[in-house]
């Protein structure tokens, strides 16, 4: 029985091995996208790596360190308004725009972590969705981000303006990377740890607050920065697009889809839910948002652990069946 055990988590390593390589090489067949010269298809395409880089960064504090965060689309506003910011004093670069981001997500990731991390479960969650509610009220009523009426932004002109897709692309290419890496780090094990049993953690010698801090940190430049570019594609930002609630949900279930704790898990979903949305939209525009909503109910009902973990699973259906009996119980 052990042995068996054995050969089935060589077996899920290689296939996941696997399917990150394959995640690659689909990264790498999506550099080819500009190329087609189709607005509707460079659009979808920038929105599916935009949503795969926020889903990276919710994965890294809801998946690895297992604190569900509803707030992170708080990093993506911050981001797109850094680079509204940057606009309207003259600076229309968007490198600038995701290292300002970058900065100032890391800070206000520290600052409000080291309070609110300490909480836990839903009292987190809620306290995280505060967080975002309270800066878009923020956002509404100052006059320097022009307020409920939004600012608008320089974009790049016709011939550049492919520019914004492949510095999207490359954003959610070092966010995989660095999910690949982290995860495979001691930084990595400590929020699994964390994740599994907080208080066996913090006897081994790993500070709890210290590590999610870190992991909120790192998500919320992730999400931030693809905020960054998203804000001068757009051409507009207002505290409606930029704290949409889509953006809120959205990332949260690509990642569950694919798989929570993952390094591919996060693209697959926003792959897959982004597909199924588009289709949507344009079949069922006037019941969109209740059959999205109804796929959402099942893929947390019948896929709890994500697409990820079929990967490798000896036994196939029927051992997925029979753990999905005891989910229910």
């Amino acid at each position: 029985m052990k042995a068996g055990a054995a050969v089935g988590r060589r077996a899920g390593i290689t296939g996941k091995r696997w399917v990150f390589i394959s995640t690659l090489a689909i990264m790498g067949l999506l550099l080819f996208v500009p190329s087609f010269h189709n607005d509707y298809i460079n659009l979808t395409f920038r929105n599916i790596l935009m949503y795969a880089a926020m889903s990276y960064g919710w994965n890294l504090i809801g998946g690895y360190t297992g604190y569900v965060s509803f707030g992170n689309v708080a990093f993506f506003g911050i981001g797109a308004y850094c680079s509204a910011v940057l606009s309207k004093t003259g600076i229309d670069n968007v490198f600038a725009d995701v290292g300002l981001a970058l900065v100032m997500c890391a800070l206000f990731a520290i600052v409000v972590g080291l309070p609110i991390l300490r909480l836990r479960g839903h009292y987190f969650g809620i306290a995280t969705l505060g967080v975002a509610l309270g800066l878009t009220d923020l956002a509404n009523n100052l006059d320097f981000v022009g307020g409920s009426g939004g600012l608008n932004l320089k974009q790049a002109d016709q011939a550049h303006f492919y520019l914004y897709y492949y510095a999207m692309w490359a954003v959610t290419l070092v966010c995989m990377l660095a999910t690949f890496f982290i995860a495979r780090s001691k930084l990595g094990y400590a929020f699994v740890a964390i994740r599994e049993n907080e208080e066996a953690a913090q006897v081994l010698g790993i500070s709890p607050t210290r590590y999610k801090v870190i992991a909120w940190a790192l998500g919320g430049m992730m999400g931030g920065a693809a905020g960054a570019v998203f804000a001068p594609a757009n051409g507009f930002v207002d505290p409606g697009t930029a704290f949409a609630v889509d953006n809120n949900v959205f990332p949260i279930a690509m990642a569950i889809l694919g798989g929570m704790g993952t390094a591919s898990g996060p693209f697959i979903g926003a792959l897959l839910l982004s597909g199924v949305n588009e289709i949507l939209q344009e079949k069922f525009l006037w019941l969109h948002s209740l059959f999205f909503g109804a796929i959402i109910v099942l893929i947390v009902v019948f896929l709890p652990r994500g697409l990820m973990y079929l990967v490798g699973l000896r036994g196939g259906v029927r051992r997925w069946l029979s753990d999905l009996r005891a989910f229910r119980v």
